[in-house]
């Protein structure tokens, strides 16, 4: 029993460690995010590339001008009509140092872009359209939306690029999130899921563990930049 406990202690003990590395794991993700996000943009809006801003990053457009601190990746979303166009990017995007797969996410459906020297990517959420509303290829019906309210699409500067967002982005956010939307919840996926305090820990803790091993890979990429 003593020896149960003692185990027991040291694997909370390294949890707390793990989660004490939100802070940096954090603002080593979001640079990393505000570079992605970007040099994406940038390329889809050279190639015509139909697609909105969407979920988690839309959110931190709108309410902080800023990918949200604690955000794990970043969110577009486009029609599946798109997915050639997207595709036809391979060797443009491995030429910025990005790797992209159509084969993301559990599912196996995201379009991902990875960014290879810390593996955090852009995911790109594919939808279908029925009538007068535009069916998730991955989570349907819980992130289905009404085609309304992410047409027209619009520019708009932001992290020194053009971002595509839906003219009225309040109404999509109040849809994806509901009414309180402004108000700030780590780990919050709105409509998607109930809001966990518990989830959101866990989920902090796993990514905390990918945090490092981007940390890690980080470095291993900028040590090679500078050999000679």
């Amino acid at each position: 029993m003593g020896i149960l406990i003692a185990a027991l202690g040291v694997i909370v003990g390294v949890a707390f460690l793990i989660l004490a590395l939100t802070p940096v794991v954090d603002a080593h993700r979001r640079l990393a995010l505000r570079r992605a996000l970007p040099e994406v943009c940038r390329v889809f809006e050279a190639a015509g590339v139909d697609y909105w801003c969407d979920f988690g990053t839309l959110l931190g457009y709108y309410r902080e001008s800023d990918i949200i601190r604690g955000d794990k990746d970043v969110d577009l979303s486009a029609l599946m009509t798109e997915k050639p166009k997207i595709l036809a990017l391979a060797d443009v995007f491995k030429s910025r140092g990005y790797v992209l797969t159509d084969r993301g996410g559990r599912a196996h459906k995201l379009l991902r872009i990875h960014d290879a020297r810390t593996w955090y990517h852009v995911d790109v959420y594919p939808y279908v359209i029925d009538n007068d509303m535009l069916r998730s290829v991955i989570s349907s019906p819980t992130e289905d939306v009404p085609a309304r309210l992410v047409a027209p699409r619009v520019g708009v500067p932001f992290l020194g690029a053009t971002l595509r967002v839906p003219a009225d982005v309040p109404a999509l956010l109040s849809y994806r999130y509901g009414p309180d939307f402004m108000r700030p919840r780590r780990g919050d996926k709105g409509a998607t899921r109930p809001y966990s305090r518990v989830r959101s820990v866990l989920e902090d803790l796993q990514d905390n563990c990918l945090g490092v091993a981007a940390l890690l890979r980080a470095g291993y990429h900028r040590a090679l930049s500078l050999e000679p």
